[in-house]
């Protein structure tokens, strides 16, 4: 099993890449003003119990507004924070509910025939425009022009590495590692539709796997954003080891669930 605690820690260095963060008692709160619209850089991420939950979301909306930013926060440790949950509508708050799998690399490879009509190279200055159209193409990402804005920031960032697979010379698959410390995550793994279904992820996550072993990394994690997604990951060796059960809650835009239907 993981640790909650441990996962909430690499998450936050993650989102620090792009956003500025204050602590709190029960977590953190991120924002970002230059990507307003862009909720992972703007949310208040809570796993520690709430002990005054009216008090609580009132400094959260007041928090949010006093920057011109939505109110809206990712509620984890569901068990100990109940009565939140309840006073959310209360005070003009909608939420979702997820559960969301937890995948580690086992640290076997899979067999996987030899293609080689496949070449994946890091995302440089010189191809960086070929990587953001993939990433730009999945819907469920999100907006085109928010993607992109976050790409630059991670893309500069020392703790990414991303890369990009080309079949036949066409760049058609994309993803990126965020390293802190000894434990890495991948993120944002895309594929261009008319290249789905072909076995492309699969080589790609064995190369970043190849270069966590190359980087000495103790820990490499995946979260999958759907159980078809899980069932992916899983042919390259992601075993699951549990899974986090989690609350969206907003004042006013589209749901998570909206977005991904969208794609």
């Amino acid at each position: 099993m993981f640790n909650l605690e441990r996962i909430m820690q690499l998450d936050i260095e993650y989102v620090k890449s792009f956003s500025e963060v204050e602590v709190c008692k029960e977590g953190v709160l991120f924002y970002n003003q230059a990507i307003p619209t862009y909720y992972d850089a703007n949310h208040a991420q809570i796993w520690r119990k709430i002990e005054q939950p009216d008090l609580f979301l009132q400094d959260i909306k007041d928090f949010y507004q006093s920057k011109s930013l939505i109110p809206r926060i990712y509620l984890y440790n569901l068990e100990q924070n109940q009565l939140c949950i309840e006073a959310l509508e209360t005070h003009g708050f909608q939420y979702e509910h997820f559960v969301n799998e937890v995948q580690y690399w086992d640290g076997e490879y899979a067999i996987l025939p030899p293609n080689p009509a496949i070449q994946i190279e890091r995302v440089t200055d010189a191809n960086m425009e070929e990587a953001l159209a993939v990433e730009m193409s999945i819907s469920a990402f999100g907006e085109p022009s928010l993607i992109k804005k976050a790409f630059e920031q991670t893309y500069h960032s020392s703790h990414f590495t991303y890369y990009l697979l080309r079949l036949d010379g066409v760049a058609c698959c994309s993803a990126n590692i965020f390293v802190s410390e000894n434990q890495g995550r991948i993120e944002s793994v895309a594929t261009t539709e008319s290249y789905r279904g072909r076995g492309l992820i699969g080589y790609m996550l064995q190369h970043i796997q190849q270069q966590s072993v190359k980087l000495g990394l103790n820990d490499l994690w995946i979260l999958p954003i759907s159980e078809q997604v899980a069932k992916v990951y899983e042919k390259a060796n992601f075993k699951s080891v549990g899974s986090i059960a989690s609350i969206h809650a907003f004042t006013e835009g589209k749901s998570i669930q909206d977005i991904r239907q969208q794609a």
